[in-house]
């Protein structure tokens, strides 16, 4: 990358990039476990859920255009002893996969993660995503877990996996 990309706090108006994103990669047919493409509706309530204090939701920017999205996600909030556990997820358009920004985005979660006092963080993705297994490796994260099989996208058996690392 030319610059550095721009993580900022997404809002609402940035709903509809977030979802064609989303929906570039459920296309694929092999990076997460979507079936459908999701609605700005379904993605609106999600980014609702998503309070900017605790568990934000971030677009990547390049040149003002959104080239990404990046958020953490609680996991099991009613047990409280995990609170210091969050989930990462992030997506870059598909025009800007291989290009550094899959690291520059790992790097910015971790440092919010310290910022936000999470201790470990963890990602789930389809034992088939290899890019994004890569990546997650790359960046200090260990596989805590397989799921195999558990899935089935399009005609395909796959399973998921979990990565981690404390922070």
């Amino acid at each position: 990358m030319d610059t550095s990309p721009l993580f900022r706090l997404a809002n609402v108006e940035d709903v509809p990039a977030i979802t064609d994103i989303l929906n570039q990669s459920i296309q694929t047919g092999k990076q997460n476990a979507y079936t459908e493409p999701v609605d700005l509706v379904e993605r609106t309530a999600w980014l609702a859920k998503h309070p900017p204090e605790k568990w934000p939701v971030f677009v990547i920017e390049h040149n003002e255009a959104i080239v990404g999205w990046c958020c953490f996600s609680a996991y099991r909030p009613e047990r409280k002893s995990l609170a210091g556990l969050a989930e990462i997820t992030y997506y870059l358009d598909h025009r800007w996969q291989g290009r550094g920004l899959g690291s520059a985005t790992i790097d910015f979660l971790l440092e919010e993660a310290r910022r936000r006092t999470f201790r470990h963080l963890f990602a789930v993705t389809m034992d088939t995503n290899t890019a994004s297994i890569r990546l997650l490796e790359k960046k200090g994260f260990d596989r805590w877990a397989h799921l195999p099989e558990v899935a089935e996208i399009n005609g395909q058996i796959c399973g998921q996996v979990y990565y981690g690392r404390k922070v």
